[in-house]
């Protein structure tokens, strides 16, 4: 039976080589977890941002497009869906909640979401975590927003801060402007001002020259106000939306978005016909209005008894008013995962090659430095060291360093983690929570630990030989 400690010693005396062979192992194993957890975080980001919803109801089209452009914010917004038909819906006893969003804005590149504060209360993420917010609160006037936390911390606004809001996706698209009659008035003011002030100053032009001097100081008195008057009437620094909340990190497509209520996208809106502004109207106009929007997107459903689902798609199948779709959303990500699998299994190859490219190179430096161990395993031999022991102590070296690359490689992957957890949650969305050893982690060790073993099979023989041939004598 091999001592252990002999094995350490052995280690030790090759501390260099062994060093080279974990790093190697240790970097290979740490890509395969990092790999393998942005796979899992991916698929559960997705996953978790539906949590809790039944249906997603909207204008008829393809299953996997409304799911992208509704959910994930990804693509051109499909048809809207008429009011009246949300309502119609919402009157179903089957309904436990329904959440209306309106698409088709964005701000600096992010996608605006119109709808009410049901979504802050029933929209769940993370196996039905609720929406809780960082600062402030949601929507208690026409023109509050409510932003995720990438955004907020992205663009670096804070609660007051002012939003300008895009039509359409790109930020070439013509921006949504207000202005108050209050401003006019004021403008219109100082315009008669200047006009009475002139007239003032054409009057007393055959005066003395200390009364031109006098006038002059005047008229450069009057001058000044009246800049700071014309400043003060086209400021609209408090006109339009303005942040009331700020969310807290969900790891979703939550975090990068701008929430707006549905009255602040039909405010937004007064004096456009499609896609086009045909009139300028003012704040007093919009806030006269019933702001009560006429089209939506889609609609988040919750059912009070999910085994109704297909009653209730039937139902929206056979929707007589206006053609619509009911959308599964875990059937429907399930689809996307089969079209996305084949991209996860190239990945997961390439991480295998990488390991097996780790062990062919510990396979390679073993079998390099079997020459100059040579003369140890004569010494051993010479001590009553059998073949069978000296090649159990390749294997059991074999065993401890891949055992230690397996550990340093889990260690680099949370090292990486820890320093870029936030870089990924603000520009991929990538949502890393925690850094439990899993089962299926046990199961890669385990192969890995094996394949070393197999790996070490090769000089093993080559040792097992030599040491039968040379005895207590090393022929060169």
């Amino acid at each position: 039976m091999i001592k252990f400690s002999l094995v350490f010693q052995s280690l030790l005396n090759r501390w260099l080589s062994c060093l080279l062979i974990i790093l190697t192992l240790a970097f290979s194993i740490s890509l395969f977890f990092t790999v393998s957890r942005i796979q899992e975080t991916v698929k559960s980001s997705f996953q978790n941002t539906v949590s809790g919803v039944d249906s997603v109801v909207a204008a008829r089209g393809g299953n996997l497009q409304i799911l992208l452009n509704s959910v994930f914010l990804i693509g051109e917004p499909s048809s809207t869906i008429k009011w009246d038909t949300y309502k119609d819906l919402t009157d179903n006893n089957k309904m436990k909640w329904a959440v209306p969003i309106s698409l088709g804005d964005s701000h600096k590149g992010y996608r605006v979401i119109g709808t009410n504060n049901d979504y802050f209360k029933e929209i769940k993420y993370s196996s039905k975590k609720s929406i809780e917010f960082h600062t402030g609160n949601s929507f208690n006037d026409v023109f509050d927003v409510v932003l995720g936390s990438v955004v907020a911390s992205k663009l670096n606004y804070d609660i007051g801060s002012s939003i300008i809001i895009t039509h359409g996706l790109s930020d070439a698209g013509e921006i949504h402007t207000f202005h108050s009659e209050k401003d006019d008035d004021h403008a219109d003011h100082g315009d008669h001002d200047d006009h009475a002030k002139h007239e003032e100053h054409d009057d007393h032009s055959d005066h003395g020259d200390h009364d031109d001097h006098a006038k002059h100081e005047e008229h450069d008195d009057h001058s000044d106000h009246e800049e700071h008057d014309d400043h003060a009437g086209h400021d609209h620094g408090d006109l339009g939306f303005k942040v009331s909340g700020i969310l807290k990190p969900t790891g979703t497509p939550i975090d990068n978005a701008v929430y707006i209520s549905l009255a602040g996208v039909e405010a937004m809106h007064t004096g456009w016909i499609g896609n086009q502004k045909v009139m300028d109207v003012s704040i007093e106009q919009i806030m006269e209005r019933e702001l009560q929007p006429k089209t939506i997107s889609a609609i988040f459903i919750s059912l009070k008894n999910r085994t109704q689902i297909f009653q209730f798609q039937r139902d929206v199948l056979n929707y007589k008013k206006e053609a619509i779709s009911s959308v599964m959303p875990g059937v429907t990500l399930t689809r996307l995962w089969m079209l996305t699998g084949n991209v996860d299994k190239a990945f997961k190859f390439i991480t295998f090659l990488i390991i097996i490219i780790a062990l062919l190179g510990m396979i390679a430096m073993t079998i390099a430095g079997l020459n100059s161990r040579r003369r140890e395993m004569a010494i051993l031999r010479s001590v009553g060291a059998s073949p069978n022991n000296i090649v159990s102590l390749l294997l059991v070296e074999s065993i401890i360093i891949s055992l230690i690359s397996c550990i340093v490689g889990y260690i680099i992957m949370i090292i990486i983690f820890t320093l870029g957890k936030d870089y990924l949650q603000n520009n991929y969305g990538i949502f890393i929570d925690g850094f439990s050893i899993k089962s299926y982690d046990l199961q890669i060790i385990i192969a890995i630990v094996c394949a070393a073993l197999i790996a070490t099979i090769v000089p093993s023989i080559q040792v097992y030989r030599n040491t039968l041939r040379d005895g207590l004598s090393v022929k060169n």
